[in-house]
C-alpha cells in the first residue's frame, strides 16, 4: 500500500487517543477502587451505628419499662408510708397521753402499736428506695449507651463524607473516560475512512498499472505486481518479475513511448543489451546508439562509438560527459555483454563497473 501522510497522521492521532482512553480507564478504575473501599467502610460504619442505636434504644426501652412498672408502685408506697407515719405519730401521741394519765397498760399498748407503724413505714421506704434505684440504674445504663451511639454517628458521618468525595471523583473519572472513548472512536472512524480511501486509491493504481502492463504485453503472471514509472521523455517504464520486488534482481523491463508503442522488451533474467529494443514492427534487434540508456543524460555523440574487434566482432561504446561508458558486443544482430565503465575509478576498483543510478535497464 502506498505511503500516505494523512493516514500516518490519523494513525498517530488514533494511537494518542487510545493512550488517553487507556489512561482515563485506569484513572476511572482507581477511582472505582477508592469508591468501593469507601463504600465498604461506610457500610461498616452504618452497621456499627445501627448496633449502637439498637443498644441505646434497648436501654431506653428498659428505662421506660422500669419507670412504667415502678412509678405507680412508688406512688403507692409513698402514700402508704405517709399513712404509716401518721398512724405511728398518733400511736405515740396516744401512748404519751396514757403515760401522763398513769395508764401504763394503755401507754404500753399504744407504744407497741407505734413501733409497728414505724416498722411498716420503714418497710415502705426501703421498698421505695429499691424501686427508685432500679429506675436510676436503668437510666444510668441508657445514659452510658449514648456516647457509643454518638461516636458511631460521628464515624458514620466521616465515612459518608469520604464516600461522597470518592463517589464524586469516580463520576468525574467516568465522564473523562467517556469523553476519551468518544474521541478515540472518532479517531478510529476517521482512520478507517482514510484507510479505505487509500486502499481504494491503491487498488486503482494497481489496476491502472495492470492495464498498462496488459497494454505493453507483460506476461499475464506478472501483471498483478509491476512497477511503473515515467521518465523525462514521456516513456513509460514497466518493471516486473524481480526478486523481492518488481524491479528487484533479475527483473524484466518493458518500455512504451508516448504513443503506446513498445520500444524495449526484456523478460525476467534475459540479458541486458540493445537486442531488447524493438523495431517499428515490434521486433527486437541490436542497438548501436542508445539515447535512453540513462534517464538523466544522453551520450556525448556518435563520434568513435563503433569498433570492430577480434576478427570482425562488432563492439559498441558510447560516452558520457561524466566519464561513464556503456559498452556491448553485437552478436547475431543482438547486443550482448552489456556493461558500464566508470572512468573516474582506476582499473580493478570495485565500483569501476557499477552502473550509474539513472541506468534505465
Amino acid at each position: 500500500m502506498a505511503k500516505d501522510a494523512e493516514l500516518d497522521r490519523l494513525k498517530v492521532a488514533q494511537d494518542r487517543a487510545f493512550q488517553r482512553k487507556q489512561d482515563a480507564y485506569q484513572a476511572q478504575q482507581k477511582a472505582w477502587d477508592r469508591r468501593s473501599s469507601a463504600r465498604d467502610a461506610l457500610n461498616s460504619a452504618h452497621e456499627t451505628k445501627q448496633r449502637a442505636y439498637a443498644e441505646q434504644d434497648r436501654t431506653w426501652q428498659d428505662y421506660q419499662n422500669v419507670r412504667s412498672s415502678n412509678g405507680p408502685r412508688i406512688d403507692s408506697l409513698n402514700a402508704q408510708q405517709e399513712q404509716a407515719y401518721e398512724n405511728m405519730r398518733r400511736s405515740y401521741d396516744a401512748a404519751s397521753s396514757a403515760y401522763d394519765r398513769r395508764d401504763g397498760a394503755s401507754a404500753s399498748s399504744y407504744a407497741a402499736e407505734g413501733r409497728r407503724y414505724k416498722e411498716e413505714a420503714q418497710h415502705h421506704v426501703a421498698e421505695r428506695r429499691r424501686l427508685v434505684e432500679e429506675i436510676r440504674s436503668a437510666r444510668a445504663n441508657h445514659e452510658a449507651s449514648k456516647p457509643a451511639f454518638q461516636r458511631a454517628k460521628d464515624d458514620f458521618s466521616a465515612a459518608k463524607r469520604i464516600f461522597d468525595s470518592a463517589k464524586a471523583e469516580h463520576e468525574r473519572a467516568q465522564i473523562e473516560f467517556k469523553r476519551a472513548k468518544v474521541e478515540f472512536d472518532s479517531c478510529v472512524k476517521a482512520f478507517k475512512a482514510r484507510l479505505e480511501k487509500v486502499k481504494a486509491e491503491d487498488q486503482k493504481r494497481r489496476n491502472d498499472k495492470k492495464d498498462i502492463a496488459t497494454k505493453a504485453g507483460v506476461p499475464y503472471r506478472y501483471r498483478d505486481n509491476v512497477w511503473v514509472s515515467t521518465d523525462s521523455n514521456g516513456n513509460t517504464n514497466i518493471y516486473f518479475g524481480g526478486v523481492g520486488k518488481p524491479n528487484g534482481p533479475g527483473h524484466g523491463h518493458y518500455v512504451m513511448d508516448r504513443s503506446g508503442k513498445v520500444t524495449y522488451k526484456r523478460d525476467p533474467y534475459d540479458p541486458h543489451g540493445a537486442q531488447n529494443f524493438t523495431d517499428q514492427d515490434g521486433n527486437r534487434g541490436a542497438t548501436l546508439y542508445d539515447r535512453r540508456a540513462r534517464s538523466g543524460k544522453e551520450p556525448k555523440g556518435a563520434e568513435g562509438i563503433f569498433a570492430r574487434r577480434d576478427g570482425g566482432r562488432e563492439h559498441v561504446t558510447q560516452y558520457y560527459d561524466d566519464k561513464y561508458r556503456l559498452s556491448s558486443d553485437i552478436v547475431d544482430n543482438a547486443n550482448v555483454k552489456r556493461h558500464w565503465t566508470n572512468q573516474n575509478f582506476k582499473k580493478k576498483h570495485p565500483d569501476r563497473h557499477t552502473p550509474p543510478k539513472d541506468d534505465t535497464n
